[in-house]
């Protein structure tokens, strides 16, 4: 009798360890993140109020072509369990104060360069378009209002890289991170190259 039931042991031995097997995988695939909304969104008023020791916030847009150049490379650094990452939507009406004020920016920084007369470009008194073409501190763009002014814009934001607290943040575009450590700023990376630089790739 103990030969008959061998062979049924055995079975039962193995359908279990295939059922073990089955969950487990699927418990790891469970917690696997597969889309960039998969990651859990936070508001950014709580950028310092997570839990964990050291996180990632991950300031983004679901518009944004540099946010999808980066995104398996966050999705990866996700599923690798390292470090955290909470999503912040900077689309969303609630996130909106922490955006960096370019209109303000704009007012400050811009410059009237000359006009246009009679279809031609008159640039004012000791302006020289090359100056601003060639400068390798402030990206400077060139257009005509409806006044027909010529406005050198400056497209160089000055915003705040090193937040205290969230009232601080001001994103001046997206990808945007910023990491903290113990409630506390530890670094931040905006664009493509920073961003990935501080995923480690």
């Amino acid at each position: 009798m103990k030969k008959k039931n061998r062979p049924m042991i055995i079975f039962i031995v193995i359908a279990v360890i295939l059922i073990v097997c089955f969950a487990a995988i699927w418990l790891l695939n469970s917690n696997r993140i597969n889309a960039i909304e998969d990651l859990t969104k936070i508001e950014a008023s709580s950028t310092f109020n997570q839990q964990d020791e050291e996180y990632i916030v991950y300031f983004w847009q679901a518009t944004c072509t540099y946010c999808k150049e980066i995104e398996e490379d966050v999705i990866e650094f996700s599923n690798s369990g390292d470090v955290p990452i909470y999503i912040v939507d900077m689309q969303e009406e609630k996130n909106e104060a922490s955006w960096y004020d370019w209109e303000a920016h704009h007012k400050e920084h811009d410059k009237i360069i000359g006009k246009i007369v009679d279809g031609k470009e008159v640039w004012n008194d000791g302006i020289n378009i090359e100056d601003f073409q060639n400068d390798k501190n402030i990206a400077w763009g060139v257009v005509a209002n409806e006044d027909n002014q010529i406005i050198a814009t400056h497209n160089t934001a000055y915003g705040n890289e090193a937040p205290e607290t969230a009232k601080e943040i001001e994103i001046t575009g997206t990808p945007t991170m910023i990491k903290i450590k113990n409630g506390i700023f530890e670094d931040y990376a905006v664009g493509v190259e920073e961003t990935l630089d501080m995923l480690g790739k």
